[in-house]
């Protein structure tokens, strides 16, 4: 059983027929291949990163002119399977030649545990005992084909999720954000949406690694003796090749393939092989020491520190990030001090990718704490290739607009928390609400105080996508872009007094009291139509000024 040369892939073809393929196969032109189809959305987002990262090893253009040429034509299928056959040894998955794929170079003695603990987002030991199961529940997942029990394994070695003592944490830390580059047509073929995030060999020197160091083991870490990390021994950029950062593996673990019958409690299909059950040890490698995955963004505190991965659960936050995932953003342009710093691969479609297609950008991610996982996120934003003069009036026009959306987002919160809760009083009579979130807990409540957030943000997209489109054309034309401005205010206002008087009195706690619901009311309009001097109240006086002379 080989990843390389079996037929393993889930795809949709351009016809809408279902298929399975080997990786190769991604480049055949009869009927071409636009989708993969995986069994779960975690895995969808880890056979992208698998795909690329076989790409970036295999088959990386040289330089644009390279690169534009596989973009307008596939190259041949020979040629790519040829390309992928070189490395075919790294990807077979009996680990008893001591190269099976991700996993442990030696054999060792220990504990056989159910296959469940690998599935991305499943259990630990202390997390099946403490019932925090949240995500996938106990006992669902018994047995899975040898080729997802290795993607599997492929997902938590390259998110890092699950560490168990001291089982290492990935490359990325602990269940980082991935972002891609996707194009935006739903004509656009697989081949294009992998081939988007492919960087040039003439910008590899942007990754850390030692380019030098070209052998098989130090890309795939499998291939070699273990490199293992008692006292925290640690494993640095210049250890490695550049490439290793698409298949890094923190986890010394052995999966057991064995004769099975039955389904595949994943994809539902009839197996012959499967996998049941896993073992793992401690004090695998330990990435440290600036480790730059390209397909993550990171923050970085100073140029003296080394970057740290952006966590999965910001792709929860859709457009609201999309300053810091499209541009680095500084809280300091004296220092430099970035707060956040886009991906490597977003970096390079912006300043050297041809601009060839309209695309979005594809955020995904874990939002978990060591081995208690307790989300899967991902979101998509636009993307624009913008001149760069015009780079940093966009930044600031956008991040000034999503602050009016930040400051009533909270503010329609506490409006309605103000219409649903009695207030108490301190010592000079002042009214206080801090009462309130363990009154929501106790209540039940909780999901319908965090649905204000969701759906509030979730109204906005489509308003922020036309907003941008208005920003970029507004260029570097001085002066606050109020009229854009009002759009987007007015779309917000809307939102905040329809979603208001929906829920103020659907959403009661308290005993409804009329009164109440009437001053929070009060309340919110002054924060929607504000007399104070702000930017809202520049928008909504801007605003009158248009109907009175319209």
């Amino acid at each position: 059983m080989n990843l390389i040369t079996d037929k393993w892939i889930p795809v949709i073809r351009k016809d809408g027929a279902y298929d399975t393929i080997k990786p190769w196969q991604i480049v055949e032109a009869g009927n071409p291949v636009i989708e993969i189809n995986a069994p779960r959305p975690d895995f969808q987002g880890a056979l992208y990163q698998f795909m690329i990262g076989l790409l970036q090893t295999c088959f990386i253009p040289l330089d644009r002119p390279e690169w534009l040429r596989h973009w307008e034509k596939m190259p041949p299928l020979g040629e790519l399977k040829s390309a992928f056959e070189k490395v075919e040894e790294a990807f077979e998955l009996d680990a008893s030649t001591g190269k099976g794929f991700m996993q442990d170079h030696d054999d060792f003695e220990g504990e056989w545990l159910p296959i469940e603990d690998l599935i991305g987002g499943a259990l630990s030991n202390n997390t099946r005992k403490g019932n925090k199961d949240l995500f996938v529940k106990t006992g669902q997942i018994k047995t899975v084909s040898s080729y997802w029990a290795a993607l599997a394994l492929f997902n938590l070695q390259v998110t890092g999720v699950l560490a168990w003592g001291q089982h290492r944490v990935g490359l990325r830390g602990n269940a980082p954000l991935t972002t891609l580059i996707i194009p935006d047509s739903r004509q656009s073929i697989l081949w294009q949406k992998l081939w988007m995030n492919v960087i040039y060999r003439e910008d590899m020197d942007h990754i850390p690694g030692d380019i030098l160091k070209n052998d098989l083991a130090h890309i795939f870490p499998w291939i070699g003796k273990t490199r293992i990390s008692q006292n925290k021994k640690p494993t640095s950029p210049s250890d490695a090749n550049p490439l290793q950062h698409y298949w890094a593996m923190p986890r010394r673990i052995r999966l057991k393939v064995e004769p099975v019958k039955g389904k595949c409690d994943l994809s539902g299909e009839d197996l012959v092989m499967g996998v049941k059950s896993y073992k793992r040890i401690p004090d695998g490698v330990y990435y440290t020491n600036g480790w730059v995955h390209p397909l993550s963004p990171y923050t970085r505190k100073s140029k003296d520190k080394f970057p740290k991965p952006i966590e999965g659960k910001y792709a929860g936050e859709g457009f609201r990030q999309w300053v810091s995932l499209n541009y680095d953003e500084f809280t300091s342009e004296e220092k430099r001090k970035m707060r956040w710093g886009r991906a490597l691969v977003v970096k390079h479609y912006y300043e050297e990718k041809p601009h060839v297609a309209s695309t979005r950008l594809w955020c995904f991610g874990y939002d978990a704490t060591n081995a208690n996982v307790r989300c899967w996120y991902e979101s998509s934003m636009p993307t624009f290739q913008v001149p760069k003069d015009y780079i940093d009036a966009l930044k600031d026009h956008v991040t000034e607009a999503l602050q009016i959306a930040y400051e009533i987002a909270e503010e329609l919160r506490f409006s309605l928390i103000r219409a649903w809760f009695r207030p108490q009083s301190d010592g000079n009579g002042k009214k206080k609400w801090n009462h309130v979130i363990s009154a929501i807990k106790n209540s039940g409540h909780l999901s319908t105080y965090k649905s204000i957030e969701y759906e509030y943000w979730e109204s906005l997209e489509e308003e922020f996508s036309a907003m941008l489109d208005e920003l970029i054309a507004y260029g570097q034309t001085p002066g606050q872009p109020i009229e854009i401005y009002m759009q987007w205010a007015n779309a917000i206002q809307r939102h905040c007094l329809s979603y208001f008087d929906q829920n103020v009195l659907r959403g009661a706690v308290d005993e409804t009291d009329l009164r109440r619901v009437v001053d929070a009311k009060n309340y919110f309009l002054g924060v929607l139509f504000p007399m104070k001097k702000s930017l809202l109240k520049d928008i909504n006086e801007y605003k009158k000024q248009m109907e009175v002379a319209g």
